[in-house]
């Protein structure tokens, strides 16, 4: 099977979910970088319009928008070629990868837990810039002189990803990257098999030719489910990546953990869980949507 189409499916796929849930990821972080108190979802959303208006549901959504069609590629199309492989080893054809082939609940744990390797590699450094963004730690474009800057109506997102290059090279990109890959692996493991497990036996009876409602409802589901496991890492990585880079607060995953459970208990790990746990729901929903849409268009006849 041409794996070439579960790439670009997994690319329209990704940017039809950001667009859906990139304000409810704005409050969520809202919530997650609260030091005093914990913030409702209606506490956090009626700073974020009164700090920016509505738009400020919307900051820091260029790069994301930017990255996350290539985040899904990236994990959509690893998935697709381990997958693959892992059946074809079990000599089942790669075209027709259904849940009554040997071993194949767990060929798609492994192969998401692959593609949330790859996907890592871009959700961190394109997360860190929106963290930024969002919490107003965003860089401003200088329209006088290097010594003097100018704030205009919304930081750049272009001039915050420079200035991290700038101080940090490569490897600022990638600060928090420990509790990402911790995420993203274990997340998209449980992700795909609990959407495939509900998209085929949704009725309580296996049904080898679900349709938009089932994958809908499904999405729906994998979201929560692949989310609740990993809320604590998300929390952590948030934390390190709106760190004061010259003076920061956290040496690592380990130490930003225990500081947090000192100040705030096992509570403050789950910062956000609400709006995660609702984001989640129609986020997952668009992304399957929007790649067996496109993956039905490339490839009429296939199963995936």
């Amino acid at each position: 099977m041409d794996l070439f189409p579960n790439f670009v499916a997994g690319w329209g796929g990704g940017i039809l979910g950001l667009l859906v849930g990139h304000p409810m990821d704005t409050i969520k972080t809202k919530q997650q970088m609260s030091l005093t108190r914990p913030l409702t979802t209606r506490e956090a959303i009626r700073i974020i319009i009164k700090e920016d208006g509505l738009k400020g549901l919307y900051k820091g959504m260029l790069f994301p928008l930017l990255c996350s069609g290539t985040l899904n590629s990236a994990f959509f199309g690893i998935y697709a070629i381990c997958l693959s492989s892992l059946q074809s080893s079990r000599g089942h054809s790669p075209t027709y990868v259904l849940p009554t082939n040997s071993g194949y609940y767990y060929d798609n744990f492994i192969a998401g837990c692959a593609g949330g390797v790859a996907q890592a590699l871009i959700s961190c450094p394109s997360e860190l810039i929106k963290i930024r963004m969002q919490i107003g730690k965003g860089i401003f474009k200088n329209n006088i002189n290097s010594n003097k800057m100018i704030q205009i109506k919304k930081p750049s997102t272009y001039y915050t990803a420079k200035d991290v290059y700038k101080k940090y090279g490569i490897h600022g990109f990638f600060i928090g990257g420990a509790p990402t890959f911790y995420r993203d692996i274990i997340a998209n493991g449980f992700y795909i098999v609990t959407y495939q497990y509900f998209r085929y036996n949704l009725h309580g009876q296996l049904d080898l030719n679900p349709r938009t409602f089932e994958i809908l409802v499904a999405g729906g589901i994998a979201g929560i489910c692949s989310w609740l496991p990993v809320i604590p890492f998300d929390t952590l990585k948030s934390r390190i990546q709106a760190d004061d880079f010259k003076n920061r607060k956290y040496k690592g995953m380990m130490d930003c953990g225990i500081h947090l459970y000192r100040k705030e208990g096992l509570h403050g790990f789950f910062k956000g869980s609400a709006m995660i746990t609702l984001r989640s729901i129609p986020v997952n929903a668009a992304i399957f949507y929007g790649y067996h849409s496109i993956l039905w268009v490339l490839v009429p006849n296939a199963h995936y």
